[in-house]
């Protein structure tokens, strides 16, 4: 993952904002000029497009009037890092059996796990 990539916990957080500022009854205009931003960046954070800076977080949990860890709940704060080891690791394995694959004469077991991969 680049480390440029929102994340699951990019997104958590991103749901959270439109969670508290819905409920605080303001719109993605208003909490964005109460922190300086545009309606667009407020609404590019709460779809997880954008990853939200640890000063932009704390301004909103601050004008939402709560506390910055309500942002992450306790199954994402301990599963940082479990996705991203996982997905290693499942990689590492896939790309070794597809090169021991492609040693093979036959390419039939190649073409079904790249039928598959398609199909994703």
């Amino acid at each position: 993952m680049s480390a440029k990539t929102p994340s699951h916990v990019d997104h958590q957080v991103g749901r959270r904002i439109r969670q508290a500022r819905r409920a605080a009854k303001l719109t993605q205009g208003q909490l964005g000029d109460m922190i300086g931003l545009t309606f667009q960046q407020v609404q590019k954070y709460e779809k997880g497009v954008n990853r939200v800076s640890a000063g932009t977080l704390y301004d909103i949990a601050k004008v939402l009037d709560i506390p910055i860890s309500w942002f992450f709940d306790e199954d994402v704060v301990d599963r940082i890092g479990e996705v991203e080891e996982t997905s290693a690791t499942e990689f590492k394995d896939c790309m070794n059996m597809l090169l021991d694959l492609r040693q093979s004469s036959n390419l039939g077991p190649v073409r079904e796990v790249l039928r598959l991969a398609g199909a994703r």
